[in-house]
C-alpha cells in the first residue's frame, strides 16, 4: 500500500510523469489483487470453507496464457503436458514465479514447460542470502519483500501433490521449478485421490 501511495503521489506532483505513475500503480494493484485472491483461496481451503476446482488441464496452454499477460522480456518453450489442478490457483503460482523472476531477477527470463514441470530462469544476482527459506511466509529479504508470493507458490504445489524449488542457476541467476504429477492420457480417468 505504501508503494501504491508513492506512485500516486508522484502522479500528483508531476503531471508530466502521471501516465507512468498511473501505469505503475495499476500494475501494482493487479499484483496485490492476485495476492489477496490467493490468500483468500488458501484460507478457504485450509478452513474447509471452499474446495479446489481440480480438473485435467494442459499445463503448457495455461503457462502460455499467463506469460502472455506478464509483459517483460520472457522467452517461452513448451511441450504438451497435462496435469490435474485448479486452473486459477495454478495460474497464480506460475504468475508469482514469473513476476518474482522479472522483479527480483534479471532479464531475460526464460520459461520452460515439459512433463508436469514449469521452470522459470532469470539472469539476476541470484538468491538473496538473507532468505534462508524464501518460501516461508513473512520471510524478509534485503529488498524488504515479505515472501507472500513464494509462500503461495509452495502452498499451491503442496495442495496439488507437487513441489517447488529455488536453486542458483548455472552462470548466475535463479532457477525456480514447479513440479506437478502428470495426468494420465485418458481424459475420463479421475484424478489421483478424487472420485
Amino acid at each position: 500500500m505504501a508503494t501504491l501511495r508513492l506512485y500516486l503521489d508522484a502522479a500528483l506532483r508531476d503531471p508530466a510523469d502521471a501516465r507512468r505513475a498511473v501505469t505503475d500503480a495499476r500494475s501494482l494493484t493487479d499484483r496485490m489483487g492476485r495476492m489477496v485472491a490467493g490468500l483468500l483461496a488458501r484460507t478457504r481451503a485450509e478452513t474447509g470453507a471452499g474446495e479446489l476446482d481440480r480438473q485435467r488441464l494442459f499445463l503448457d496452454q495455461l503457462v502460455e496464457g499467463v506469460v502472455a499477460g506478464c509483459g517483460g522480456e520472457i522467452g517461452l518453450s513448451t511441450e504438451p503436458t497435462a496435469v490435474w489442478a485448479d486452473p486459477e490457483l495454478l495460474a497464480l503460482a506460475v504468475r508469482n514465479l514469473v513476476d518474482n523472476a522479472l522483479v527480483h531477477g534479471g532479464p531475460p527470463v526464460q520459461v520452460r514447460v515439459a512433463a508436469g514441470q514449469v521452470t522459470v530462469r532469470d539472469h539476476g544476482r541470484g538468491l538473496d542470502p538473507a532468505l534462508t527459506d524464501p518460501f516461508r511466509r513473512g520471510a524478509v529479504g534485503a529488498g524488504g519483500r515479505h515472501g507472500i508470493g513464494l509462500s503461495l507458490v509452495q502452498w499451491v504445489a503442496a495442495v496439488h501433490s507437487g513441489s517447488v524449488t529455488l536453486v542458483p542457476a548455472p552462470g548466475g541467476g535463479t532457477l525456480a521449478t514447479l513440479t506437478l504429477p502428470v495426468a494420465p492420457d485418458d481424459a475420463g480417468t479421475n484424478a489421483p485421490g478424487l472420485s
